[in-house]
């Protein structure tokens, strides 16, 4: 009886043992594949997201730091110019907000926000579709702004004056005067030495408009498309469409 059970387990041992194995050896085979088709997934995703445009560069959406980016190319625009890098960058902050897919209801595109009709004058060739590129919005509004900061003699609200309504504008309105405030708030925090004052407008007043209510990002009003971080492509590209059929008159003075 010794005998029968001895044998009966040497036959049930190995076999228990191989079908652990195999049972072990199955289980690593599953997690390599799903491990392979987790690698394959993200890989996808990492291609497809975000989605390809013409608009603002993949390459800039997934830039850790996007700000960073920003300062960049905008100390390499003003080194041939007068005009200190933090006014331009404040000027984007009150513009755009820093969001590169904004476009103003007058036209305006991108950080810097520049209309259509001001980007051919200073030179600009390509279509409206490739102007919300930072690296391109950014060259030609720092361009206009210096111009600005040229002809306002480095003063402050007089540059951003003419940098919203144009070069040929004397005259301050509440909305430039509210833009200039906010500028010289951003400056201010950054450390920036600032000069002289805060003109007082006169003309553009509007019931209830105010420093601390106005929004002169966008000079007006803007159409923010997705979000912080987001961007509708689609729908972006539609809206510049829009721009580049609509906008083909210069900026009017005494916005």
């Amino acid at each position: 009886m010794a005998l029968g059970v001895g044998l009966l387990a040497a036959c049930i041992v190995p076999s228990l043992a191989q079908t652990i194995e195999n049972t072990r050896v199955a289980s690593v085979q599953t997690e390599v594949a799903e491990a392979g088709t987790d690698a394959a997934a993200s890989d996808k995703q990492r291609t497809d997201a975000p989605p390809a445009s013409p608009m603002v560069p993949v390459a800039t959406l997934r830039t850790a730091n996007p700000r960073a980016l920003y300062r960049s190319l905008i100390e390499q625009e003003v080194r041939l110019t007068s005009l200190p890098a933090d006014v331009a960058e404040a000027v984007m902050g009150v513009e755009s907000g820093y969001e590169p897919s904004r476009i103003g209801a007058d036209g305006e595109i991108g950080l810097m926000q520049v209309i259509p009709a001001t980007a051919r004058m200073l030179g600009y060739s390509g279509d409206m579709a490739g102007f919300a590129a930072p690296e391109v919005n950014i060259k030609y509004g720092v361009r206009y702004l210096a111009q600005a900061w040229s002809k306002a003699g480095g003063d402050l609200c007089t540059a951003l004056m003419k940098y919203r309504a144009g070069h040929g504008e004397t005259r301050f309105s509440q909305l430039s005067v509210d833009y200039c405030t906010k500028a010289r708030a951003r400056l201010a925090a950054k450390g920036y030495p600032l000069t002289g004052t805060v003109p007082v407008a006169t003309f553009g007043f509007r019931p209830g408009l105010g420093g601390g209510t106005a929004m002169a990002s966008c000079r007006k009003r803007c159409l923010t498309l997705g979000g912080v971080g987001r961007v509708d492509f689609a729908a972006l590209n539609n809206r510049l469409a829009q721009v580049a059929i609509q906008i083909n008159v210069p900026k009017t003075a005494g916005k």
